[in-house]
């Protein structure tokens, strides 16, 4: 290997930054803890780094009283040469100077010797590695990170004010440090975005201003080797001039930059991390955006034509009769209405309390796959409820909330009794989709597509979390106890309904809990049988 070679592998270390990030697709571990979605897991590693810290000092204690060993002695030896230097002849004249001299010479340097090699804070040392397989791995930062890529990319966000605590022009006590922002560097020059790639790195190389040089060395993290990956983004962006400067103000690299840039033109990078289902439409992310703008500055959530209504229902069931629901209508043509205080705050209680210990990794259908499947489509863990670990209580009141529905939307609810529990943590996001298959699928077949769904909000996330129809131009927020009603499908010709394209914006702060129900066409058989010719509309068109 060159001496070029081997300077770039040391101060780039690419291949472990890597490590995890390949793509976004997470491994399936069940019972793997999500640091990004549940609080009790993030609550564990504060207790851990409080543990670490009591750990770290304490080992730091135990070197402090070997170095205070130490250094009385050197002290008790120095005053004596201090004392004899410039008479010398005339101090080693005296025997209680010379014997003590001889003795010491002999007999405590060997002590002094195994003090020094003696290892300290053993104990310590053994408790951290009985912590580190406890401790966040290559996939737990790989998925924070893509959760603050989600938020940064939805919101185009700018990193300086990342770094600074501003989230989408919320001002956060939080603050990014020297190598947070190193890390989020080499992140975007894995997924190929030098330009955003420079900004971060220049933020850690200005931040490292706040440690001594030595903190950064002993954790792997250098002036010199930002310089060196901020210098490959300047060549990747063909500011060839520019890099060659950059890497000749640098001691470390000085003449050879020549050589580096020659280097890294033969050599460009390739993006290494994947980057599907990473962008998502400007429409969406406008949307998101522009949600966030009206809650902060407290406006209306969603614009309406005059010709929509909120009203009470009481004619979808004869229950409502008794109980009606207040509904505000969204759209018309699709149909989409918003109801609120559906649930109670002590049944959403229970929902959580009843879901969260047998959450997973969520799946999604793709096309052309017969099962489930982890996606970066969709950042959350979920459950499908009834479970059979939930005890009578819990099953009866999941029974009821589908009751509740069939109230809601006048539909009937006799396959797939099962209601989807979803958790998004920060950067939680399901990217636009539509919420029919249009393929066949075994469940297509025995029950039809998804003619229509229902969202429960089951909290009020702090910022973000809003739902999304880039199609419409209309973005819902999240709501306590409210429930968002739409048709997949047209109600007469069941042609699928294109316009109904809809995603879940990222979360920004807090945590995003949802049920999802899903409402097949199968079931509607003898509830709106009639069938008509499809209208001149054709709804591919908003595909």
């Amino acid at each position: 290997m060159t001496p070029i070679m081997r300077m770039l592998a040391l101060g780039l270390g690419l291949a472990s930054v890597a490590e995890g990030w390949h793509d976004e697709t997470v491994k399936d571990h069940t019972h793997r803890k999500n640091y990004v979605v549940s609080e009790q897991s993030r609550l564990q590693l504060v207790e851990q780094d409080l543990e670490l810290a009591a750990n770290l000092n304490a080992y730091a204690e135990q070197l402090q009283k070997k170095i205070s060993v130490l250094r009385r002695v050197a002290e008790n030896w120095r005053r004596a040469l201090d004392e004899a230097k410039g008479r010398e002849e005339e101090y080693l004249s005296n025997p209680l100077h010379s014997f003590p001299l001889i003795r010491t010479l002999h007999e405590d340097w060997g002590p002094v010797e195994r003090l020094m090699q003696q290892l300290v804070g053993q104990e310590q040392i053994a408790a951290l590695e009985l912590m580190r397989e406890h401790l966040p791995g290559a996939e737990d930062v790989a998925e924070a990170m893509w959760g603050i890529f989600r938020i940064v990319h939805t919101h185009n966000l700018e990193p300086k004010d990342v770094a600074e605590g501003v989230l989408d022009g919320i001002q956060y006590r939080g603050r990014l440090s020297a190598l947070d922002c190193q890390a989020l560097g080499k992140f975007y020059f894995h997924v190929a975005d030098y330009q955003t790639a420079i900004k971060w790195l220049t933020l850690s190389q200005d931040l490292m201003e706040e440690q001594p040089l030595e903190y950064y060395d002993e954790l792997g993290a250098t002036s010199s080797g930002i310089t060196l990956l901020l210098s490959r983004c300047l060549v990747a962006l063909d500011r060839f001039d520019e890099a060659k400067i950059l890497l000749g103000g640098d001691k470390t690299f000085g003449d050879k930059a020549y050589h580096i840039v020659s280097h890294f033109q033969k050599h460009p990078p390739q993006q290494s991390i994947n980057m599907e289902n990473g962008n998502f439409t400007e429409k969406f992310n406008r949307l998101c955006s522009s949600m966030s703008r009206r809650k902060t500055d407290g406006s209306a959530a969603h614009s309406k034509p005059a010709r929509l209504h909120c009203r009470y229902n009481a004619t979808t069931t004869a229950f409502l009769r008794l109980a009606p629901l207040r509904m505000e209508e969204l759209s018309l043509d699709p149909y989409i209405v918003l109801y609120h205080s559906v649930l109670s705050d002590e049944e959403m209680a229970r929902l959580e309390n009843m879901s969260t210990p047998l959450l997973h990794r969520a799946r999604v259908f793709d096309s052309g796959i017969r099962k489930p499947k982890i996606s970066p489509a969709r950042t959350a863990d979920e459950v499908q409820i009834p479970n059979p670990k939930l005890v009578a209580e819990d099953i009866q009141l999941v029974e009821c909330i589908q009751k509740r529905i069939t109230d809601l939307t006048g539909l009937m609810l006799t396959s797939m009794r099962r209601i989807q529990f979803l958790k998004y943590g920060f950067g939680g996001i399901y990217v636009p989709h539509h919420d029919f298959f249009s393929v066949h699928t075994p469940t297509s077949r025995l029950h039809g597509d998804r003619i229509a769904t229902v969202i429960f909000y089951l909290n009020d996330v702090e910022h973000g979390g809003a739902t999304a129809f880039p199609n419409l131009d209309l973005v819902v927020p999240t709501e306590r106890g409210a429930v968002l009603f739409w048709h997949n499908m047209d109600g007469e010709t069941y042609d699928l309904d294109y316009r109904t394209l809809h995603g879940a914006c990222p979360v920004i702060v807090g945590t995003k809990m949802v049920m999802t129900r899903w409402i097949y066409e199968w079931d509607q058989m003898f509830v709106k049988s009639t069938y008509y010719p499809p209208r001149q509309k054709d709804y591919r068109q908003f595909n």
